[in-house]
């Protein structure tokens, strides 16, 4: 298990995190509660290296409980989140809302997604249009434009066959988008609206998460209810396709898994087992020519251990931490430090924690 994180107990339950953006300097994170009768809240929270602290810099009142919440990745002020209808509201429905953050650090309501009786189940920004946005639902994908108002402009249906859980926009190639739907992983071309390839079953069970590489084109990670994490490679699609790397240490869903922003051989998972995990996968991520990726790809021994990273250089997990003592709902690198990252559980509590120093300088060096 890696070493004690930094903690920062939230008054509420809550499963949504996301790194915020607008500062190369310090460590920060928004976070959403998530209480049915309660007056919920986005924090934004910051890291303090020097003393090991998490501070919180501001405190939104949100009212409505917060299923999902994406900042927008550059203009500091604005951010989606998903909730339900009213405070008290226990049908289920939920909406996507677009906020703008107001001169008094109030959250300031611009529009709603809205154009359906679908579940929203998260907001992707484009990666280079400001005023452009999906939002997945449970039975479909709708783009938006939002320059002045929530206008959509695309609505694609899922089919009888799918339920979507999430998705990922491609930062490489903005005219593709991801979407996790059934065990399988599909691949729209946005400006046809229409889908241009699928990975029918990525897993066994549900697929949870998706998200690309920031460094390499064409490579996702997926993440299922088998507890699996698979890496693919989009050029490599079919029936029969096989993941460049599968990786088991997880025993329960795997809720979010994510690449690191600058080196794509470091890799999160967070899971309902209560564990975080930091997996390294320098063969996969082509920072080794040594070694190769087998059928399936390495899972780097029983239980997903790690068989070390000695002369030769091995894909596996790297470690374990164990902070949480609830299901395990986010995980976010930061924006400003590549080598530290937070996790958010359900009872309200985040962690911060950093890379091991020694796969550190195995990036490094």
């Amino acid at each position: 298990m890696g070493e004690r994180g930094v903690t920062h107990g939230l008054k509420y339950q809550a499963r949504s995190l996301a790194a915020a953006p607008g500062s190369t300097q310090q460590s920060r994170w928004l976070v959403g509660t998530n209480a049915l009768r309660e007056e919920n809240v986005v924090q934004l929270l910051e890291f303090n290296p020097e003393i090991e602290a998490i501070n919180v810099l501001a405190s939104y009142l949100h009212g409505q409980e917060i299923w999902h919440l994406a900042p927008h990745p550059t203009q500091e002020q604005t951010l989606a989140t998903i909730s339900n209808q009213g405070k008290y509201d226990v049908s289920g429905s939920h909406t996507a809302t677009l906020w703008d953050i107001t001169a008094k650090q109030q959250l300031e309501k611009k529009a709603e997604l809205k154009a359906g009786s679908g579940t929203p189940r998260s907001v992707l920004w484009h990666p280079q249009r400001a005023t452009e946005a999906i939002s997945i639902e449970d039975g479909r994908w709708r783009l938006w434009n939002l320059n002045d108002a929530a206008n959509m402009t695309g609505d694609v249906g899922a089919g009888d066959l799918y339920t979507f859980w999430g998705g990922a926009w491609d930062p490489h190639d903005p005219s593709r988008l991801c979407t996790a739907g059934g065990n399988g992983v599909q691949i729209w071309d946005i400006r046809s609206m229409k889908r241009i390839g699928e990975l029918p079953d990525a897993h066994l069970m549900p697929v949870r998460d998706i998200d690309f590489a920031h460094q390499q084109q064409h490579k996702i990670v997926s993440a299922g209810d088998d507890c699996k994490l698979c890496i693919w490679d989009l050029r490599m699609l079919g029936s029969a396709s096989t993941p460049l790397l599968e990786l088991g240490g997880h025993s329960h869903w795997i809720w979010q898994a994510k690449f690191n922003p600058h080196h794509d051989s470091l890799l999160l998972s967070a899971s309902s087992d209560s564990l975080v995990t930091l997996w390294h996968t320098p063969v996969t991520a082509g920072e080794s020519s040594r070694g190769q990726v087998g059928s399936r790809g390495l899972q780097g021994g029983a239980g997903g251990q790690s068989k070390g990273f000695g002369k030769e250089a091995h894909d596996g997990k790297a470690c374990s931490y164990d902070d949480h003592e609830d299901s395990v709902y986010g995980a976010a690198w930061s924006l400003a430090d590549p080598w530290t990252f937070a996790s958010l559980s359900y009872d309200g509590r985040l962690v911060v924690n950093k890379v091991p120093s020694h796969i550190k300088y195995k990036i490094l060096i």
